[in-house]
């Protein structure tokens, strides 16, 4: 019997969880005491929220009010409507059935009368049908979509064909909606190992479609999508494109080879500049000392939230030692827990070198690198570190300089000097490494970006003084693979370096935008740091 009824419960709770989506223009005619009423419910539905407003005609006299307590419960939908009559406030209490594209509802008047009355669902009289193309920039290179819309039965679907590099997929998307000209849908991606939901909103105009595309709590983009003609049954070239489409990318653009970011072109300095890194050192080894990684909470100021990051002590940690520190951030799709910790395996990496005693034995730091009031939020993208970039941008380097360094130097035994602290990190990380340590150098004298990504700042802007940075700089390393389709963000700052004659470590391999490069990057990086004959 207690089994029946778990069960029950376990189906009346998926049942609930099934709401209908109601989102949409609904009209209704119905007779009152005060004559026949004409409403036009507006609604938008989010999960089990009704939020919207009613407009409504009697005669020559019309009104437009604020729908409240809006509410969605499988197929019951309820909301109250504050109505001013007669310069009175009325409430109206409405609560109906979905029936298809009818709603069957009971319209409560204060304690003055209930009316029963049907709302139809009024189809989208906004023309999206068909195939959409757009082409704009993110943080892993050019995107380009070609979007499929379609509308049946005043329901509206939506998938797109995307490309980036030489990466072709298919999507297909959820919650789509359309009200009036705004259409609205979801992506849900799969990037390194997370699930990133991004949504759109689009606003339907004689141009095309001007979308938000909003990338978790990340960052967003602005793109317009326009109507694909009828006889462009082949994808655009340079001859057939359209006249607002630009030709595609020969070599020396995008598209082309290159998979994740963009099209790779090597020159000359991509090579290698260390030796090769021995098999086994991201292993870990048996009979040898091992550090210890946790996890530690702090107070943040910055978001005014308490936080938490990952903290390595060497083995043999002792309060009687000084340590340097180095803070290693996290890429795309990360955070303190995933990323360094498990695929770049950090920790295991140093305690092989502190064994082999090739470094000096160091605290490393990793935080997560979103500064938001959600400190478990995955790593994300956005289009730079200024405004859309949100948590990522100039609120981490707040926290990371204001709250995590003040924090790691009361709390641990560490050289607390600039000679000490070296920063360095992945991709996104990597960007953020090279924005924040070149911006801070009375802060950090070692600085590493491994394979970073389009968030990183214009080389002259990151060393807009170069005999400063010549002078205050124990060591600047840059490295990517040869494979990595964003490998020209490190190839920019590596020639202006070289041209500006700032001494740098440029270091390429054979490897793509992958764990592979980042752990023999980590590898190479911590051998060079904190030496006392560098730069």
């Amino acid at each position: 019997m207690k089994t029946l009824f778990v069960l029950l419960t376990l189906v009346a709770a998926q049942l609930s969880a099934l709401a209908a989506d109601v989102t949409g223009t609904w009209k209704a005619e119905f007779d009152t005491q005060i004559g026949v009423q004409k409403y036009t419910f507006t609604l938008k539905q989010d999960g089990n929220t009704l939020t919207g407003k009613a407009n409504s005609e009697i005669g020559e006299g019309k009104n437009e009010s604020k729908l409240t307590e809006g509410k969605v419960d499988g197929d019951t939908v309820s909301f109250v409507e504050l109505l001013n009559f007669q310069g009175n406030e009325m409430r109206i209490d409405y609560k109906g059935k979905v029936a298809g594209k009818e709603i069957k509802f009971t319209r409560q008047v204060g304690d003055v009368a209930t009316e029963e009355l049907v709302a139809k669902l009024e189809a989208p009289t906004t023309d999206i049908a068909g195939k959409w193309q757009a082409e704009f920039e993110t943080q892993i290179g050019m995107q380009k979509y070609v979007f499929d819309f379609q509308v049946k039965d005043g329901q509206v679907t939506a998938k797109a064909t995307a490309e980036g590099g030489d990466q072709k997929r298919d999507v297909a998307f959820k919650e789509t909606k359309l009200a009036g000209d705004t259409l609205t849908f979801v992506e849900m991606r799969q990037i390194q190992d997370n699930e990133i939901r991004i949504e759109y909103t689009g606003k339907v105009g004689g141009q095309g479609i001007q979308f938000t595309r909003k990338v978790g709590d990340f960052g967003s983009q602005e793109f317009v999508a326009t109507r694909v003609a009828a006889v462009a049954a082949a994808a655009p070239t340079a001859s057939n494109a359209p006249a607002n489409q630009p030709p595609a990318a020969g070599p020396g653009g995008r598209g082309g080879r290159g998979g994740f970011g963009g099209p790779i072109t090597l020159g000359p300095d991509d090579k290698r500049a260390l030796p090769e890194e021995p098999q086994g050192f991201d292993q870990a080894r048996d009979g040898i000392a091992r550090g210890k990684l946790e996890r530690v909470d702090y107070d943040s100021k910055t978001v005014g939230v308490k936080r938490w990051m990952q903290v390595y002590t060497p083995p043999g940690y002792s309060a009687d030692k000084k340590y340097p520190v180095l803070y290693l951030l996290h890429g795309i799709g990360g955070n303190e827990r995933e990323e360094w910790a498990k695929g770049g395996v950090a920790n295991v990496v140093l305690d092989n070198l502190i064994a082999d005693k090739k470094i000096e034995p160091m605290i490393m730091v990793l935080p997560n690198g979103n500064a938001s009031a959600d400190p478990g939020a995955p790593g994300g993208r956005g289009g730079g570190m200024g405004a859309g970039f949100g948590g990522w941008g100039e609120p981490f380097e707040k926290d990371l300089l204001k709250d995590i360094i003040p924090f790691i130097e009361s709390h641990y035994s560490v050289q607390a000097n600039r000679e000490h602290r070296a920063l360095a990190g992945l991709s996104m990380g990597g960007g953020q490494s090279l924005d924040f340590g070149l911006k801070n150098l009375d802060t950090f004298a070692w600085v590493g970006g491994f394979s970073s990504a389009p968030n990183t700042f214009p080389p002259e802007q990151l060393v807009p003084d170069p005999a400063k940075a010549t002078q205050q700089l124990k060591l600047l390393y840059i490295s990517c693979g040869n494979k990595d389709g964003l490998i020209r963000i490190s190839q920019g700052v590596h020639t202006y370096l070289k041209e500006k004659n700032v001494p740098h470590i440029y270091h390429v391999d054979d490897h793509a935008h992958d764990f592979e490069h980042w752990k023999k990057a980590l590898y190479q990086f911590s051998q060079l740091i904190f030496k006392a004959n560098a730069n």
